[in-house]
C-alpha cells in the first residue's frame, strides 16, 4: 500500500507524567518526578485502589497506578494523598487553555484528564518548527504548573501516541527514531 498519498499532519500526543501525583506534589511544593506520593482512592480502606503514583514511587517500590493501598510499603518517606478529582481536572482544563494559546479550539482534541492532542497545521510560520512547538508548549506546561509531560509527534493521532510509548523503552530526553517521529520529555 503506497501511504504517501494520504494526508500528514502534525499531531502532537501531549501525556502528563503520573498527573493525579504530579498534581498533588505541586500542590505540597514537592517535586513530583522525586517525591514518592500515591493518590489513594480512599485512604480509609485498605483495598482502595492506587489512581497514582509518582515516577519516584514507582520506581523504587514497582507501584503502579492498579496497585491496591495495601500493597505500599510502610516507608514513611511515602505520602498517602486521598484523590481530589476536583483539583485534577481545574488543572487539565487550565492546561488545556494553555495550549489553546498555540493552537484553536478545534485543533485540541481532549482524549482525558491527563492526556490530549493537538493538530499543529499551520501554526509553523507563528511558532516555527512542529520540535519547537512542542517544545514551547512541554517547557510552558511546567513553567505555569510545574507538571511534568510527555509530547510524542506523528502524521496522526495514532502515530504520536505510539512514539510516547515507544519512548517507554529508551530513557533518553530526545529519541529521534527510524520513522522520522520524534518525542520529547521532562
Amino acid at each position: 500500500m503506497d501511504y504517501s498519498k494520504y494526508p500528514r499532519h502534525n499531531v502532537l500526543c501531549i501525556d502528563m507524567r503520573s498527573f493525579y501525583a504530579s498534581v498533588e506534589c505541586v500542590s505540597r511544593g514537592l517535586d513530583p518526578l522525586k517525591t514518592m506520593l500515591a493518590v489513594v482512592g480512599d485512604p480509609n480502606r485498605s483495598g482502595s485502589i492506587v489512581l497514582a503514583a509518582s515516577p519516584a514511587l514507582k520506581k523504587k517500590y514497582k507501584i503502579s497506578n492498579v496497585s491496591r493501598y495495601f500493597e505500599l510499603s510502610n516507608d514513611p518517606n511515602i505520602i498517602v494523598a486521598p484523590a481530589r478529582m476536583h483539583l485534577y481536572l481545574q488543572v487539565s482544563i487550565a492546561i488545556t487553555k494553555t495550549v489553546n494559546n498555540y493552537v484553536p479550539k478545534e485543533a485540541i482534541h481532549v482524549y482525558s484528564v491527563d492526556e490530549l492532542w493537538v493538530t499543529l497545521d499551520g501554526t509553523e510560520n507563528l511558532f516555527g518548527s512542529t520540535m519547537n512547538i512542542a517544545r514551547m508548549i512541554q517547557e510552558d506546561i511546567f513553567e505555569q504548573f510545574g507538571i511534568p509531560c510527555v509530547v510524542g509527534i506523528g502524521d496522526n493521532k495514532f502515530l504520536a501516541k505510539v512514539v510516547i510509548r515507544l519512548l517507554k523503552f529508551n530513557v533518553q530526553n530526545q529519541e529521534t527514531l527510524n520513522t522520522g517521529l520524534f518525542a520529547v520529555h521532562n
